[in-house]
């Protein structure tokens, strides 16, 4: 156990990255390890948002999975991808491979060092960022990949629907206030104290009297949808680390992830009550199951012990006078 008190350090800063800046939130344990104690992994645990959401989606269950993590110094980043939330970056394209290159340079820019494990949890259409991330092998040390709620054959079969769903929304909103209540009327979010967190930055003010609409153009990305998701069942059970899917309901399952599954491939976990959502609405049990996701494929560490001293030579040579026997 560390000494002191348990407490954690939420910051929020700005990370420049070529030409673009990345709004960041992390959250660690105090205090934090030194980088000589050994004994204390501090694993780097990364998540990415879905498309029209934000960091803070994950702001309850980040913490909690933090606390849960504080004896092994746990280092917990959310980011806004570009296009959302705080993040300005030089163009605003959500193709998966430019989405999935902004997190290898983030987690290059964050991490302490190579020798840093990392796991990686995406949400939506961030489960394809992640796993797509991971198959370019350039992050060192990833020992975990957690796909939240999303599947590829029931994520395809969704986009014929998405623009009338997108459509049905309202352009914009008087307040905050008003926007948070639609989300949690509407079960976009089932917990009001997550809601408070996560809406707010989905939104941006305008005009005068002021009004709050949509901050990511979801409709424009609409080119991009269907690369999202194409092959990802493929992908996810190709990669070579830990591997576990957080469900909403075990009928988001396709046959390729159903065959995988029944060949212990992968872990699956299934929260019933939580509607999309996942992190928001059972924060608690989503940190609690990315923790013990991380504890068990986390990297054995090999104790190096003293060398056994030879036999002194006195002992040698008796044992060079006994009779030699055969096996």
């Amino acid at each position: 156990m560390m000494a002191g008190p348990l407490s954690i350090n939420q910051r929020t800063f700005t990370l420049p990255i070529d030409d673009d800046q990345f709004c960041v939130y992390e959250w660690t344990t105090q205090p934090q390890p030194q980088e000589s104690d050994k004994k204390v992994k501090a694993p780097l645990i990364v998540l990415h948002h879905g498309a029209g959401s934000s960091a803070l989606t994950f702001g309850l269950a980040a913490e909690k999975l933090a606390r849960i993590l504080a004896d092994e110094a746990a280092v917990v980043v959310a980011f806004d991808c570009r296009g959302h939330g705080a993040t300005v970056t030089s163009n605003e394209s959500l193709e998966l491979d430019v989405l999935s290159n902004d997190l290898v340079r983030l987690v290059a820019s964050i991490r302490r060092s190579n020798d840093q494990e990392v796991v990686m949890v995406g949400h939506s259409m961030g489960g394809s960022v992640v796993v797509d991330a991971c198959l370019k092998n350039v992050i060192p040390n990833v020992v975990g990949v957690t796909v939240v709620d999303v599947v590829e054959g029931t994520a395809i079969d969704s986009l014929s629907h998405m623009q009338s769903i997108l459509k049905s929304r309202p352009s914009q909103f008087r307040s905050v206030e008003d926007a948070i209540k639609w989300n949690l009327r509407n079960h976009q979010v089932q917990n009001k104290e997550s809601a408070k967190l996560s809406v707010p930055p989905l939104f941006i003010q305008k005009g005068d009297p002021p009004v709050y609409i949509w901050r990511t153009n979801l409709s424009a990305s609409e080119p991009h949808w269907r690369g999202w998701f194409d092959g990802l069942s493929t992908k996810f059970l190709g990669m070579k680390c830990g591997r576990m899917l957080l469900l909403a309901g075990t009928d988001r399952l396709d046959k390729e992830l159903m065959i995988g599954q029944m060949q212990g491939k992968f872990q699956v976990v299934v929260f019933p009550e939580s509607w999309h959502y996942v992190q928001e609405d059972v924060p608690e049990k989503f940190a609690a199951s990315v923790a013990e996701f991380w504890r068990r494929n986390q990297k054995l560490v090999i104790i190096k012990r003293f060398p056994i001293p030879a036999k002194p030579a006195v002992a040698n040579a008796t044992a060079q006078q006994q009779p030699q026997g055969s096996l």
